[in-house]
């Protein structure tokens, strides 16, 4: 589908009697081309990071995940986005377990995630983890994560409180964050199970 849109495009031009289909066929080539090139670099990159190796079992798997990543990038996914991408297959093949259903699932998540989203994901994580090494309990966890990231990110990332809530508010639907109710308003906020996982591929806030 993806090899036929310019031609579409140039049909589309020419069926509306519109000036330059041939033009911009060949503008759009040249958009997927450069947004191609940029998506091959990042992977390449990623890849060679790492002490990886593919076998022939995930050979089918692996195409299913790089048509998918190269769909992302067509469709212009931002460079932030991408390397995440690029990273949750990266990790994937150092763990040994290449598989297409997580990567997709994954893919559906995170390509769409705004640039503020991903920073307030990376703060919540390194202060988890952060919490975990002074073995605090998880509600105290919560409210250590919650706290610092607020304080790391307001006001250099968010204006100020009530945007800081209304991102946070806005990442429920990836599933990425556990949210715990304080009797005083607002939400204390941890990496979910599912985040937990991710973060064994991926590091946000290196990204």
């Amino acid at each position: 589908m993806i090899d036929t849109l310019p031609a579409i495009v140039g049909d589309i031009f020419n069926i509306f009697t519109l000036p330059a289909g041939g033009v911009a066929s060949e503008a759009l080539k040249a958009l997927f081309k450069k947004r191609s090139d940029a998506a091959r670099e990042i992977m390449l990159y990623e890849i060679s990071r790492g002490q990886i190796r593919f076998n022939q079992a995930d050979m089918e798997e692996s195409v299913a995940i790089v048509y998918r990543y190269l769909r992302a990038a067509q469709e212009g996914a931002a460079r932030i986005n991408l390397t995440l991408l690029a990273q949750v297959l990266s990790g994937q093949a150092r763990l040994g377990l290449v598989k297409a259903d997580d990567f997709l699932y994954y893919a559906d998540i995170l390509t769409p995630m705004l640039r503020d989203e991903i920073l307030l994901i990376g703060c919540i994580l390194r202060h988890w983890e952060a919490a975990i090494e002074q073995e605090q309990s998880p509600t105290e966890r919560m409210r250590t994560a919650t706290i610092n990231s607020q304080k790391d990110l307001i006001p250099d990332v968010f204006e100020d409180l009530a945007e800081f809530r209304a991102v946070a508010d806005g990442l429920r639907r990836t599933g990425f964050l556990s949210i715990q109710a304080t009797a005083g308003g607002g939400d204390f906020l941890g990496p979910s199970p599912v985040l937990i996982r991710l973060a064994r591929l991926v590091k946000f806030e290196v990204v």
